[in-house]
């Protein structure tokens, strides 16, 4: 009887200890759980950080383009500026030539007038010496 009582807390020992560990184990399960969760979470983070870097490198990528576009944009429409300022000073020099010749034209047409005036009163002059000369008996 000696053997089976020892026999029993052997057993009775031997449960415990299994307890013990089932316990222990079913601990370190909750832990890996737990941990589980977490990594999970950490998953889900990391793939949402990826999208939006995703996206953030593609604004950045767009942003870019269209600052080169804008950029490229502004070169033209610098070099426009600056055609048009040389239009403007070939205008104004134009102008400046036009109203030079203009102011020449009127000077030749009132030296024309002038000499169609002479010329009439030239004209007359003959006249006049040839009808004298005519009365003279010339």
């Amino acid at each position: 009887m000696n053997k089976e009582i020892e026999g029993e807390a052997a057993l009775r020992k031997l449960i415990e200890t299994k307890d013990k560990k089932i316990w222990d184990m079913n601990l370190e399960i909750g832990k890996m759980t737990a941990e589980l969760v977490n990594l999970r979470g950490a998953q889900r983070t990391v793939e949402k950080l990826s999208a939006e870097k995703k996206d953030l490198e593609t604004a950045l990528a767009n942003a870019l383009a269209e600052d080169h576009r804008q950029k490229e944009a502004d070169e033209l429409m610098m070099k426009k500026l600056e055609r048009i300022q040389e239009l403007e000073a070939i205008n104004e020099s134009h102008q400046e030539l036009n109203g030079n010749l203009r102011r020449e034209i009127t000077v030749l047409e009132q030296e024309k007038l002038e000499l169609h005036i002479d010329n009439k009163k030239l004209a007359r002059q003959v006249e006049d010496q040839v009808d004298r000369a005519r009365k003279a008996g010339l």
